[in-house]
């Protein structure tokens, strides 16, 4: 995607490429606020929205992230008419296990109610047996379960194709998409968002909305803000399945088993290994992008756990992505107002979750600087300021599920 020179002045400054920036400029153009500028040091999509498994679960145990999930499935699903473009949704049903372990009569009485909150705001949603899971998966092994969530509307999408096709939709709204273009530095006046610096010259604006994942924190920094966001290495590998496991197979968050998979294309399927051990704080301008020697082996075995015939699946490629952990695993998403900065933004830190959130994140940024709210969710929970009052420390529902497996995110 090539782009026009950089602007000298705009109203609102984009930073990042990834699909919240993309979603953000989007909304933006799309409502006519003005003159928007999208700036992204490389390309649309290099950072971790082109290395995302893109699941698209609604499946949350907290009213603000599913009312987010569910709003953006909608742009997925109908992206065509929605966005423009080629379709970039994949439909497979999707599956959340719950262990059979010493905690599942807690989390089954906790999956009834989070079921009931999500059919509450329109997720197609329902609690199956392990017989159930067969009858829609039957390559797959059920005997390690106590029940699962299955969402049939659920699924996955083309990252990369969803990113670049948001950025091409905010272009042709209007929206000047910077590729090739570092933002250096924020400038303020007495309190104010006055522009950014670039490696390619000052951009005067009034508005800056920092989307920028694991850099966010340096970008921010030198105004003696401290976002509480880490870079977190995250590895995954894509399998092609044996001839006797012919055919697709719903995507899983699979909490029993340790690892969540997806089909991508046919005949493979990505697979990512839960575990602390495979989530690593990394330099987020150093990390190595290709995966440990040891991880095909253990994906496989993960995946096998779920999908015995896998054990004759064959490793095809993998990498190695970046997590914008926040220490609650939720995301920062609002004003930086109240910490002394008018016109500045902030939506990073969504932990390892928040592609199948960008649709509605776009909407309610661009509500948030319209209007000064939005009626689509509320942002109390997002705010920044939780880490400075101590209320992050609170859990978000009294719903979550006591797991072993660690994604990294949170449900």
């Amino acid at each position: 995607m090539t782009g026009p020179d950089v602007p000298t002045s705009t109203d609102i400054a984009i930073i990042g490429g990834g699909i919240m920036g993309a979603s953000i400029a989007w909304q933006l153009a799309l409502r006519r606020a003005g003159s928007v500028t999208l700036l992204e040091r490389s390309a649309i999509a290099a950072g971790a929205s082109g290395r995302t498994g893109a699941l698209l679960r609604r499946h949350y145990t907290n009213l603000p992230e599913a009312t987010l999930a569910h709003a953006s499935l909608n742009v997925f699903r109908n992206w065509s008419e929605i966005v423009g473009g080629a379709p970039v949704f994949d439909e497979t049903g999707l599956v959340v296990t719950i262990p059979n372990d010493e905690d599942s009569t807690v989390n089954l009485e906790r999956l009834t109610a989070n079921l009931a909150m999500q059919r509450a705001i329109g997720i197609e949603a329902r609690a199956i047996s392990g017989a159930e899971l067969q009858e829609i998966d039957p390559f797959a092994r059920v005997d390690d379960i106590a029940a699962a969530a299955y969402e049939p509307e659920s699924g996955c999408v083309d990252a990369v194709a969803a990113t670049q096709g948001m950025a091409l939709a905010a272009r042709d709204s209007g929206a000047i998409i910077a590729e090739d273009v570092g933002v250096t530095d924020i400038i303020v006046s007495s309190g104010r968002v006055s522009g950014v610096k670039t490696t390619r010259g000052e951009v005067r604006c009034g508005v800056v909305v920092v989307a920028n994942g694991p850099w966010s924190p340096s970008l921010v920094g030198p105004l003696g803000i401290e976002l509480p966001i880490s870079a977190v290495r995250v590895q995954v590998a894509t399998f092609l399945r044996p001839t006797a496991f012919h055919r697709p197979h719903a995507a899983y968050v699979d909490i029993a088993s340790g690892m969540f998979c997806r089909p991508l294309g046919l005949g493979r399927t990505m697979v990512g290994v839960s575990g602390g051990d495979q989530h690593d704080p990394v330099d987020p301008d150093g990390f190595d992008p290709t995966l440990d020697p040891s991880y095909p082996r253990l994906a496989k075995a993960a995946l096998a756990r779920r999908f015995p015939k896998m054990t004759a699946g064959s490793f095809l490629t993998g990498h190695a992505g970046l997590y914008d952990m926040t220490p609650d695993a939720h995301p920062i998403i609002g004003s930086l107002a109240d910490s002394g900065f008018e016109g500045l933004y902030v939506a990073a830190g969504f932990s390892g979750a928040g592609f199948k959130k960008g649709p509605a994140v776009g909407q309610a940024m661009t509500d948030l600087l319209l209007q000064g709210s939005t009626n689509l969710v509320d942002l109390t929970r997002f705010r920044f300021e939780r880490f400075a009052d101590g209320t992050w420390t609170t859990p978000w529902s009294d719903t979550e599920y006591v797991l072993s497996a660690d994604f990294g995110h949170k449900f």
